[in-house]
């Protein structure tokens, strides 16, 4: 079922109870109504008919006429008894009820009593008069009553009935007109497949729930937009590092095919065919590796990792392979524990490794700096060398895998350990990005947050 379908029925379903209690209590309230106003009617029909029987001798002839014309003018089917203070009908000898002591003696106890006898309401007064004490009951049928209580159910009953049809179209009108904008956003993601990605959907910034759906949705599609370009980027570095290789296996295999060669020439065919192989198998583990990253925190129990020391212990290895690493601390906490971070020591050390290791490379070996800082934001780790820089139209992609900036592809590698560094970091909550001047140099900053446990 639609949700416009199913809200209009829900709001119908809403309203049905809410009718059903409002008209359920206006025909109770009505009813109450019209049966207090009925055994008014008979308490006077009962002080009328004492009046006539009882006080004949001591009203005014004027004021017994009015009252007797009064008495004359009944309740369709009334019929009153009159009893003295021995339960025995008196004024009024002919009558179909015959009244039990037993409810005489109540009235004569509660001086006023209401009740219903086979389904006719009936009142019954004590009246107190100088010839003695006397019980008046009056029954009668509520005929325009009960006319008008149908009257009002079949009312009540035809008004809900029009009512909740009406509830229920207005509804389907108010879901649709409501839900309109999601049928737009609909139809326009219908319309964005995988070579139009850089389509949007629109939305009025009513700052309402739909809008920040479709804005979640565009910042969706953005990401995958993003996600695509890098994939084909992906695709394209992959096939150039691949196919070098392949390219010059199969070249000198080509040319040793075409004559015969002497022994020494085909040592020398075989040990560039293996060079290139080599390099092929250093590409496949890379990549292994690099998936590898995004598991390797799964079931390892993390340490505790102190950044300072990593950092020298990573000078103590460089200055045995004759590289200058240059550490500075500033303005560190007297807090120590501010200096650690939460994680895979191994997998950390490689990260930071792997940047290290190609700011010497990409600087022909020039010292490299490395500052330790510490901020409200975290411990920033900025390793800056003086090397070949990055262009600015590169620095965007220099951590995708198998991405080599243009400057940078005369020297050995393969794209991957700058793409491994950012998963590690990011595994263990930290971000990296990089500042670099063609030419120049480049700095990587590594900022950790605060006491971060993942």
């Amino acid at each position: 079922m639609k949700i416009r379908n199913r809200l209009a029925l829900q709001f119908t379903l809403i309203s049905g109870v809410i009718l059903s209690v409002i008209f359920v209590l206006l025909y109770l309230l009505c009813a109450q109504f019209m049966r207090n106003s009925f055994y008014s009617l008979l308490q006077e029909r009962a002080y009328i008919t004492a009046q006539v029987f009882l006080e004949k001798d001591e009203l005014a002839v004027k004021k017994f006429l009015d009252v007797q014309k009064r008495y004359q003018q009944g309740i369709p089917g009334e019929t009153s008894n009159i009893y003295d203070e021995n339960n025995a009908p008196v004024f009024i000898e002919e009558s179909k009820y015959s009244w039990p002591p037993g409810l005489l003696n109540t009235v004569r106890a509660r001086e006023e009593y209401r009740f219903v006898h086979n389904g006719k309401p009936a009142l019954g007064i004590y009246y107190k008069d100088n010839q003695g004490n006397f019980v008046v009951i009056v029954i009668a049928r509520n005929k325009v009553g009960n006319a008008q209580l149908n009257f009002l159910m079949w009312l009540l009953i035809g008004l809900y009935a029009f009512g909740l049809t009406i509830v229920f179209f207005m509804g389907r009108w108010f879901s649709r007109k409501a839900l309109q904008p999601v049928h737009t956003i609909n139809e326009e993601v219908k319309n964005i497949r995988s070579n139009n990605l850089h389509l949007r959907v629109n939305y009025s910034k009513n700052k309402d729930e739909v809008d920040e759906l479709a804005h979640n949705f565009n910042e969706l599609l953005e990401r995958l937009e993003i996600a695509f370009a890098k994939q084909a980027s992906f695709v394209s570095n992959a096939s150039h590092e691949l196919r070098t290789p392949l390219t010059t296996i199969i070249g000198e295999i080509e040319v040793n095919l075409q004559k015969e060669r002497t022994t020494a020439a085909y040592i020398q065919t075989l040990q560039s065919v293996l060079d290139e192989a080599e390099k092929l198998r250093s590409i496949s583990n890379g990549l292994l590796e690099l998936t590898r990253a995004d598991y390797s925190m799964i079931g390892v129990l993390p340490q505790d990792i102190r950044i300072d020391e990593m950092l020298w212990e990573l000078q103590a290895e460089f200055r045995q392979q004759q590289l200058q690493l240059n550490i500075i601390l500033q303005e560190l906490p007297e807090d120590t524990g501010a200096l650690i971070v939460w994680g895979n020591r191994q997998l950390l050390k490689l990260a930071i490794n792997n940047i290290i290791r190609n700011a010497f490379k990409f600087s022909h070996n020039k010292p490299v700096d490395c500052l330790l800082k510490y901020s409200k934001e975290g411990l920033l780790l900025a390793i800056q060398d003086r090397g070949i820089g990055i262009a600015q139209e590169d620095v965007e992609q220099i951590f995708m895998p198998l991405f080599r900036a243009h400057n940078a592809r005369s020297f050995s590698g393969f794209g991957i350990g700058l793409a491994m560094s950012e998963k590690i970091i990011a595994l263990h909550d930290g971000s990296i990005s990089v500042d670099s001047v063609l030419g120049e140099g480049s700095t990587f900053n590594i900022l950790f947050l605060p006491r971060n446990v993942f």
